[in-house]
């Protein structure tokens, strides 16, 4: 009886021991995460999924694809809006006050799609609303787009003195309830008037600086035209903020990673985009990659670079050679098409932040009709080149016209497509 148990016991273990292994056998093999190998179950997947072992994402920064930079992310602002009695002043047509509104009402339209940490600080006096030269209408908070627009709409009025350099040394302590050791933006809204008694912003930019150090850039955006309405008694201290825009450019100088731009650069949607991304993502240097001389900052080491002294802000190939384009044009026309105007508002920012740069606008055509209205043709697609950029921003004095009609062929005539790649405009700098 005994026997027989055990007989049944032996052959109950040996059917589960089948079935085991049977189970075993069915089920999928365990995935090969070997480097190269490809397993039947991959065969749906990304080519990407079969090498990412963890040593895979070490940088390797001999990699072109890796670039020299990686980007970190700001999430954490603060928007001063000067609302201050020259707001009331006019600037093409409009007062500042709504110029500047404009531009914040974009700006807040432009911000990344992900939770950001911000406020929004007023400065000037607003009759019946305020009680004080600058106050918090937004935040410290988590941002919404919706609340900080409706922030936006709470300055209805200009008013009273600058206190900029207030605004900013409370900045500075608003700015203390963000994240500790996360990155931190700074914007100004300004025309950058002062009067003499006010106190220095620049300082106060320093001393912002001084706190949070390479957490902080400082942005900065000059609204019309910023010459001080002091009397020609003046202070010699005083007098080099006569020189436009040098105010809001020395606050903006102090963050050592920001910048200062005008209303009218941001005028362009691309402009505007261009400005939030910069507001918002840090560059930063790739780990044991060392920096290499790069006198013009362009980007391009001197060594490789064929063309020392780009004009600061301006876009460059890969030899640091200023990327200005050309203009083409349809037959027997003159017009700027719109396809070419984004490159030319670029062309017009270098040139504003650059007043000693002067280019050479030079029109050409194809060989159809005379050669007199050809060259005449030419200078007329010059001229065209030329006021649109002036009308951008560009000063007169930067900016000369060359036509030379059908003589200085880029592509043969004989042929249709030759001709219209001729029928162009082109840019040589001179200075």
């Amino acid at each position: 009886m005994a026997r027989t148990c055990l007989k049944l016991v032996c052959l109950t273990l040996v059917i589960l021991a089948s079935i085991t292994v049977a189970g075993c056998a069915g089920k999928t093999p365990e995935q090969d995460l070997t480097p190269g190998a490809v397993s039947d179950s991959d065969s749906t997947l990304p080519e990407s999924r079969s090498d990412q072992s963890p040593d895979s994402f070490v940088v390797d920064p001999d990699k072109l694809e890796f670039g020299q930079y990686m980007e970190e992310h700001v999430d954490n602002f603060l928007v001063i809006l000067d609302a201050s009695g020259s707001k009331y002043l006019p600037y093409k047509q409009q007062i500042k006050l709504k110029v500047a509104k404009d531009i914040l009402r974009r700006f807040n339209g432009k911000t990344p799609e992900r939770p950001l940490f911000s406020g929004l600080r007023r400065y000037g006096w607003e009759a019946g609303a305020f009680s004080t030269s600058t106050s918090l209408l937004y935040g410290m908070t988590n941002y919404d787009r919706e609340a900080f627009a409706r922030a936006i709409e709470i300055v209805r009025w200009a008013g009273g003195k600058s206190p900029l350099a207030l605004a900013i040394d409370k900045a500075g302590d608003d700015l203390s309830l963000a994240p500790k050791d996360e990155y931190l933006a700074l914007v100004v809204i300004s025309d950058g008037k002062m009067k003499k008694d006010d106190p220095n912003p620049v300082m106060a930019a320093r001393r912002v600086k001084q706190r949070y150090g390479d957490r902080i850039c400082i942005y900065t955006v000059a609204v019309g035209d910023d010459l001080p309405f002091d009397k020609p008694d003046t202070p010699k201290e005083k007098w080099r903020y006569r020189e436009k825009y040098k105010l809001l450019r020395d606050i903006a100088k102090e963050g050592q990673c920001g910048y200062m731009v005008t209303s009218d650069d941001l005028i362009p949607d691309e402009n505007m985009e261009t400005f939030a991304d910069d507001v918002f993502t840090r560059r930063k240097q790739l780990p044991g990659l060392l920096p290499c001389p790069d006198e013009d900052g362009d980007g391009v080491c001197d060594d490789k670079d064929k063309c020392p002294g780009t004009p600061k802000g301006a876009r460059v190939d890969e030899n640091g050679c200023w990327i200005l384009g050309k203009v083409q044009f349809d037959l027997n026309k003159w017009n700027i098409r719109a396809e070419f105007r984004p490159m030319l508002n670029d062309i017009a920012r270098v040139l504003k932040l650059n007043p000693t740069v002067k280019l050479a606008v030079q029109g050409h055509t194809c060989t159809i009709w005379t050669e007199d209205y050809n060259m005449k043709l030419s200078h007329w697609r010059a001229m065209s080149i030329t006021s649109y950029l002036i009308n951008q921003g560009a000063s007169p004095d930067q900016l000369s016209v060359e036509g030379y009609g059908f003589h200085r062929p880029t592509a043969s005539n004989e042929t249709e497509e030759g001709r219209v790649l001729n029928r162009r405009g082109e840019f040589r700098r001179i200075q």
